[in-house]
């Protein structure tokens, strides 16, 4: 086996940290597509939570997902982010992370994050729940 000379700033920078593989470069969006599924359907024994979804999010493209409950808005947040993986189909982002055959952290290395909602109760909690009212109100910065 020969010694092989390897930059710090290539494999990560500690040398005990990724020692002897280089330090990816990022997801590759060359072909102008951030985000893409194809034909994923998530099965909880026989209930089907997702049913052949495909969707192609472009680079720098904003998608809403909409809809009411139980229509599998969260598993698809989960297949994305890897807390669920799909039964069939796959999911990549750019061209280079195969989503499903990746770890959570992993692909919050890769740069894919979640932000779940804060519930405010206390403006929820309010008794006046006028629109105006509401629109002006403070909230206690210590909750």
């Amino acid at each position: 086996m020969s010694d092989v000379l390897i930059d710090s700033a290539q494999h990560g920078g500690q040398l005990g940290e990724g020692y002897g593989r280089a330090k990816p470069q990022g997801a590759d969006f060359s072909h102008g597509i951030a985000l893409y599924l194809e034909k994923v359907s998530v099965w909880f024994d026989s209930f089907r939570a997702l049913n052949d979804l495909s969707l192609y999010i472009a680079e720098g493209e904003l998608r809403c997902i909409i809809g009411p409950n139980g229509a599998g808005k969260t598993t698809l947040m989960d297949v994305i982010t890897g807390k669920t993986r799909p039964t069939t189909g796959t999911a990549f982002f750019g061209q280079n992370y195969d989503l499903a055959k990746m770890s959570t952290e992993q692909i919050a290395e890769a740069g894919i994050g979640r932000k779940l909602q804060k519930q405010n109760l206390q403006l929820a909690s309010q008794r006046d729940k006028l629109v105006k009212k509401s629109f002006f109100s403070r909230l206690d910065t210590q909750a």
